[in-house]
């Protein structure tokens, strides 16, 4: 076997279609289900079976997954140990956050790079949290009040959330009774979704949508209320906020990273840099 190969037994596993797999590492259908094939041809074995639900390995392609498993988290360990004695200044930064946070402190990002102008910060803004083991990116800003145990990290701020609405829509009255743009049920929001479970028996919802900035765009066109981070919300003047800020929805900011990537030069400056700005609506 090719330690080249063993990729595509991993990200079929991990993604159950040709087209998920081939996504994620970067090339296209039928490279990875000719690879796929090849494997096959090669052991004389099926190692991957089609059902209802997508792709699946059979026993042997398991028995392929497993070794491909400890392989890859054995090269994972030797990169982040590898990468923890980088003492440049210089290289690529990754960086995994929501749009948000792409958003509020992008002035911070500006003011990063003037600083360290040979370390090019690739910012991964999406709403799928990436794996910093598996150095999908190298650090993140994540909100949550519990960090994995195996990041480490320093709270950077905090988030509030309250219910704001334009002001042409909300008006005197129950804010309760008002449309509203919520999350749609695959996006990672369960806090936020329980918190209009136990206050909105029956919303009215006239809008679900897949991220903030796409929440907040639909809040200032009037199309319904929604529950906003405050540093977003209390910026807006076309908006109203209907609540105060919601204890039970603070949560902090944290940025963490793996812990062999902590000394890292460009980690070690990105920590301190951000250590020292808040973001600003």
């Amino acid at each position: 076997m090719y330690w080249g190969d063993l990729p595509f037994i991993v990200a079929v596993h991990r993604h159950g279609t040709f087209s998920g797999a081939a996504k994620a590492l970067g090339v296209t259908h039928t490279t990875v289900a000719r690879r796929v094939k090849d494997l096959e041809r090669r052991y004389g074995s099926q190692l991957v079976d089609t059902t209802r639900s997508g792709l699946v390995l059979t026993a042997a392609g398991g028995t392929v997954l497993e070794a491909a498993l400890r392989i890859e988290d054995q090269l994972l360990d030797l990169e982040r140990v590898v990468s923890g004695k980088d003492a440049r200044l210089a290289g690529v930064l990754r960086l995994t956050t929501c749009d948000v946070f792409a958003w509020l402190y992008a002035d911070s990002f500006r003011s990063f790079g003037d600083r360290y102008p040979h370390i090019e910060l690739e910012i991964i803004a999406d709403n799928e949290i990436r794996n910093l083991s598996r150095r999908e990116a190298d650090i993140a800003i994540r909100v949550t009040n519990k960090p994995q145990d195996n990041l480490v990290g320093r709270c950077i701020n905090t988030l509030d959330h309250a219910v704001y609405g334009a002001k042409d829509l909300a008006g005197p009255g129950d804010f309760r009774t008002l449309p509203w743009v919520v999350f749609a049920p695959r996006q990672p929001a369960r806090l936020i979704e329980g918190w209009i479970q136990a206050n909105l028996p029956a919303p009215k919802i006239a809008a679900q949508v897949d991220t903030t900035l796409i929440m907040l765009r639909a809040v200032q066109a009037g199309i319904g209320v929604a529950l906003l981070p405050t540093a977003l919300g209390d910026g807006d003047t076309s908006l109203e906020r209907l609540t105060p800020p919601l204890a039970d929805l603070r949560q902090e900011v944290w940025l963490l990273t793996p812990r062999e990537l902590l000394n890292t030069a460009r980690v070690r400056a990105f920590y301190d840099h951000m250590a020292g700005n808040r973001p600003r609506p």
